[in-house]
């Protein structure tokens, strides 16, 4: 099952598409993936076995030729239940530069939302989840739970987390003059990048999604901001657009830290006024870009 991304990151419309698919287990659990970081949805394909990887790894299968971990998703989430290689399905993703395979039982289907209907993970009942749920979503009247893949894969494969990065601190006394506003949903991602341009001089101010931003910057001035593009409440896009429809913030440097790196989002965000993309997990070339635009 192929997937059509012409359709993704609508301009401004605070809009995105969900693949809903269900993991067994004592009930039926539905969770939630962004279509932005789904290539395909395959049959459980032929698997080799991987010595001393994370348990989670079932093994790696050769996708039109690459070679992807397959995960399964029901061990990691601490469900107990086997699933059947004659059934499952494996969504093949890619995001932060990486392909990787989840194994689940079934596909609902894809639905349309707003981020604005997206609701705190506080609000579910499945607390041991809550860490790497980003939000919740009523569809059709169950709970779908939209899960932190970022967070997962970064902890099944440590070598692919972000990591504090070498600092010049030549420029820290002229970055102290300078306020810059956050907005990253996953709290993992937000405090390093605070700990990083903090460590650097800048002052920041972090948001968990666009929304708290925009609430507050009419009570600020900050200099630059840096923002995801998946958020709960309102997104990347929508806080792009809604800033540069502003006559105070019209200019104000705007640059967008996603994992969602592609050429055709990086033209779409330049398109309605970010000044730069960058792909996470490239931290190491952030604070340069902030140099270069407000120094």
């Amino acid at each position: 099952m192929a997937l059509d991304h012409n359709i993704l990151l609508e301009v401004g419309t605070n809009e995105f598409e969900v693949v809903e698919f269900i993991i067994r287990g004592a009930r039926d659990n539905y969770y939630g993936i962004n279509v932005a970081k789904v290539r395909e949805i395959i049959k459980f394909p032929e698997v080799i076995h991987v010595p001393e990887a994370h348990p989670a790894i079932v093994g790696t299968a050769n996708v039109r030729n690459k070679i992807i971990p397959i995960i399964n998703l029901a061990y990691w989430l601490n469900i107990k239940y086997d699933y059947d290689p004659s059934t499952a399905k494996v969504i093949i993703t890619y995001f932060n530069l990486q392909y990787n395979g989840f194994i689940v039982d079934d596909i609902t289907r894809i639905h349309r939302v707003t981020w604005a209907d997206i609701k705190d993970y506080a609000t579910i009942s499945d607390f041991q989840l809550a860490n790497s749920v980003l939000g919740v979503v009523n569809i059709n009247n169950r709970l779908v739970q939209l899960l932190d893949f970022e967070k997962i894969v970064s902890e099944i494969n440590p070598n692919t987390k972000m990591v504090n990065v070498e600092i010049d601190y030549s420029k820290s006394t002229l970055r102290s003059k300078k306020h810059v506003f956050l907005a990253e949903d996953s709290d993992v991602i937000r405090k390093l990048l605070v700990r990083n341009l903090e460590s650097a001089g800048y002052r920041v101010t972090a948001f968990e999604n666009g929304k708290k931003l925009l609430n507050a910057i009419d009570k600020s001035n900050p200099d630059i901001i840096v923002t995801d593009l998946e958020m709960p409440v309102a997104d990347g896009t929508f806080l792009i657009k809604t800033l540069r429809s502003t006559d105070r913030f019209k200019n104000i440097p705007i640059v967008v830290f996603s994992s969602l790196a592609s050429e055709e989002n990086e033209k779409k965000v330049l398109g309605i006024g970010a000044n730069a993309f960058i792909g996470k997990p490239d931290m190491s070339i952030m604070i340069n870009t902030l140099d270069k635009l407000v120094l």
